[in-house]
């Protein structure tokens, strides 16, 4: 009787284990930064840290529509003498980690437009050619051979006119089967006055919309506004995916304490199924501040992709 008995205790916590849920790490949100503005960050092989990133945006590609090939400008090397070609070893061993790396376009303080539908087309076959699947011989490829994951639309000067255009053309690219993303960064109104009639074509993986820097949808004292905002862009945006993008400088306009973050906001907007997670800005302020490290430890119940958001 005392066999029959424990035999049924064992089939029953068996039956149990089978039936639970699985277990979600607590520190399973994806964090996408930006890396190549500040001469003071490390390396890509150093800071392509995959316990803290999922998405490393190398930024940026900020002059184009009006000299040609369009500059790459990041503070750590030279591409128009051919010196990043070293960091193209430094970005595959990241991939290798499952971090997808991007190419950002646009950016703060850059100098861009398009000023037609061939304008768009033409910036996209030279993108394909110099970062991605492409491997056209007269193009240069700044990082060697090294294909990044996609790019990134960081557009907030110029025309409001052909990124749509400029993001079909990438697509009919990829459409190979090259696997591609691409992400919009627009700031946080809605909708945004650069890429708003580009993201609801459907073509973007995912937008990573900057809370800050934004009167009306930043944190100001109180997360009124940014809540608001963020219900807006997971109702209408035409995306799979949204990352809440934050500042990690305190001398930032609109910037939140990680703290408050984690226990103010997130829990709010990782009940949408639009969640993504959170795009930090940039690499070597969340270096100094231990922004996304805080975040981590904070241990915040977020149910996010493994790793990046993956393309369809």
């Amino acid at each position: 009787m005392a066999l029959h008995s424990f035999a049924a205790v064992v089939v029953v916590t068996l039956v149990s284990c089978l039936l639970a849920p699985p277990a979600v790490e607590a520190s399973s949100v994806n964090i996408s930064t930006y890396w190549g503005t500040d001469a003071r960050e490390g390396s890509v092989e150093d800071d392509c840290n995959a316990s803290l990133y999922s998405i490393f945006n190398i930024g940026f590609v900020d002059r184009f529509g009006y000299d040609w090939p369009p500059r790459l400008n990041i503070h750590h090397c030279n591409a128009s003498v051919q010196g990043c070609k070293y960091l193209g070893t430094e970005i595959k061993v990241c991939q290798e980690r499952g971090v997808k790396v991007l190419i950002s376009i646009g950016g703060p303080g850059g100098d861009y437009n398009l000023a037609s539908s061939d304008d768009a087309t033409e910036l996209a076959n030279y993108l394909w050619n110099a970062y991605l699947g492409g491997n056209q011989s007269t193009v240069d490829r700044p990082f060697e051979d090294a294909i990044l994951d996609g790019v990134d639309f960081f557009i907030q000067a110029g025309s409001t006119l052909y990124w749509d255009v400029l993001a079909e053309a990438l697509r009919n690219l990829s459409n190979n089967g090259t696997q591609m993303e691409l992400s919009a960064t627009p700031k946080c109104k809605y909708p945004d006055e650069y890429l708003g009639a580009a993201i609801q074509t459907g073509l973007f993986d995912y937008a990573q919309v900057r809370f800050y820097d934004e009167d009306g949808c930043q944190y100001n004292g109180s997360f009124d506004g940014m809540k608001s905002a963020w219900d807006e862009w997971t109702a209408e945006a035409n995306v799979d995916k949204i990352f809440a993008g934050v500042t990690a400088s305190e001398s930032d306009q609109g910037y939140v304490d990680a703290d408050d973050l984690a226990s103010e906001f997130l829990p709010d907007a990782e009940q949408s199924p639009k969640f993504g997670g959170l795009m930090v800005w940039y690499l070597y302020t969340d270096h100094q501040s231990g922004y996304s490290a805080r975040i981590k430890a904070l241990n915040p119940t977020i149910q996010t992709a493994p790793s990046g958001v993956e393309v369809e």
